[in-house]
């Protein structure tokens, strides 16, 4: 199978899976909004969406730097397993602790619309299956197995579905039920992929052990990309709890579900970033790199302005689904659609850039850009709520996308045109693929 043939094929299968995830993640953002309401989706956004922060500040950039040397074979996947497996085990500890802290001494201002504040320390158990998950998830996005990689992103998601159908719809246990299948969604993950290495890898418990070298290494190269991830994280979540501080948290659910479903767009470019980042790192030459990524992000471009387009026509269809309290939630989603489609190439552009050992300029922009945004959302929701946040998210989400475009034609080389603009030979690709595709070659001969 030729390089190209095979990038096709692994893209093709990524977006296969995630858009199974689209679906089962629609229906479980529908099922909890309608269930809970817009107050008690708030408060679950707030309480799920600290696991999350935490695992950003405590991951140390351990799961870029696994695909970038697993990749480059620097390091095999069994060993990068047990690497994975011990130093995770170590920042969860940390991450908890962490965790406690912030609630016990600031739990009053980061939560001030939750009154129990014993389902903030609940969900802290979350956080080493999310942790662990996401290193070792990385380890087959190194390896390019992209069915096993995809394939976790369902098991989590369908999981998490199913228990939420039968603790918050079934037994009525509301937010505490939905918490719990958050948590459980999670851990039931880990253990499908603790059983899948086991037999993948031949996992034995005597070679448990750290390789120090290749930890130094990993810390090195991964920290840049972990500040970067981490202020981006921030930018792309802060606003919820500024929105929960100056608003409160009927604001939070009407805007997390816009944000939440919004997001869903991102999969197909994730379906595509996920294949392409080990794909660039494992590359010889700048010309291959800047053929591919270039090729990828003009497709991008027109795929995501095009669907933006489409849905900013029709997704009020979702208000009367999503439940009375919701009627504003198309409205937000209209707002963030820009943004939203910027980002989309943003993201591979930060992959390739990532990719090439310059996850620095990364970084740069996402402190730039989280500087930026917090001062945007201090602004606009004291003064506009919900519709403040939206607009603070899309506006920040657009800049980054231009910032990101001016230093990738730095570090290419590439005109503009060359990875934005769509051209003619595109449509002669499209047409070469789908001629190449069975189910296609069937229909023409029938």
């Amino acid at each position: 199978m030729t390089k190209e043939n095979s990038f096709i094929k692994n893209s093709f299968i990524t977006l296969v899976r995630q858009l199974t995830s689209i679906v089962i993640g629609t229906l479980l953002i529908i099922i909890i909004a309608r269930v809970l309401g817009s107050e008690l989706q708030g408060e679950y956004a707030l309480i799920t969406n600290f696991p999350a922060i935490l695992m950003m500040f405590v991951n140390l950039g351990i799961n870029i730097s696994t695909v970038y040397y697993v990749s480059r074979q620097e390091i095999n996947a069994g060993e990068s397993f047990f690497n994975n497996l011990i130093i995770g085990i170590i920042l969860s500890v940390i991450g908890v602790i962490a965790g406690f802290i912030t609630i016990y001494f600031f739990g009053d201002k980061l939560f001030k619309g939750i009154d129990d504040h014993s389902y903030v320390y609940l969900i802290l158990l979350a956080l080493p299956f999310m942790l662990l998950n996401t290193f070792f998830q990385t380890i087959f996005q190194g390896i390019q197995d992209f069915r096993v990689f995809n394939t976790i992103l369902v098991v989590t998601q369908f999981t998490n579905l199913f228990l939420v159908l039968a603790l918050i719809v079934v037994f009525d246990y509301g937010l505490v039920g939905a918490l719990i299948a958050f948590i459980s969604g999670h851990a039931l993950t880990l253990i499908f992929i603790l059983v899948f290495s086991v037999k993948r890898f031949n996992l034995k418990r005597s070679n448990m052990r750290l390789n120090i070298p290749y930890l130094k290494k990993s810390f090195k190269y991964g920290f840049k990309s972990y500040m970067s991830n981490l202020v981006t994280f921030l930018n792309y979540r802060i606003n919820i709890y500024l929105l929960g501080f100056f608003i409160g948290n009927g604001a939070v659910g009407l805007y997390f579900t816009a944000l939440n479903l919004g997001e869903k767009l991102s999969v197909f470019t994730q379906s595509i970033s996920a294949v392409l980042m080990p794909r660039i790192a494992s590359m010889g030459t700048e010309e291959e790199r800047n053929h591919l990524t270039s090729i990828v992000s003009r497709f991008t471009m027109v795929f995501m302005l095009a669907f933006a387009v489409f849905l900013f026509f029709t997704i009020d269809f979702l208000a009367p689904v999503l439940g009375s309290d919701y009627k504003q939630t198309p409205f937000f989603l209209k707002i963030l659609l820009p943004g939203i489609s910027l980002l989309a190439v943003e993201k591979l552009l930060s992959n390739d850039i990532a990719a090439r050992g310059k996850p620095e300029i990364n970084m740069n922009v996402s402190i730039f850009n989280v500087i930026f945004s917090t001062i945007l959302n201090l602004i606009l929701i004291p003064e506009y709520g919900a519709t403040g946040a939206a607009i603070a998210t899309s506006i920040s989400y657009s800049l980054s996308f231009v910032i990101k475009a001016i230093l990738f034609k730095r570090v290419s080389g590439e005109a503009y045109a060359k990875f934005l603009l769509f051209k003619k030979e595109d449509i002669l690709l499209v047409k070469r693929l789908i001629a190449r595709q069975p189910f296609f070659k069937k229909l023409k001969g029938s």
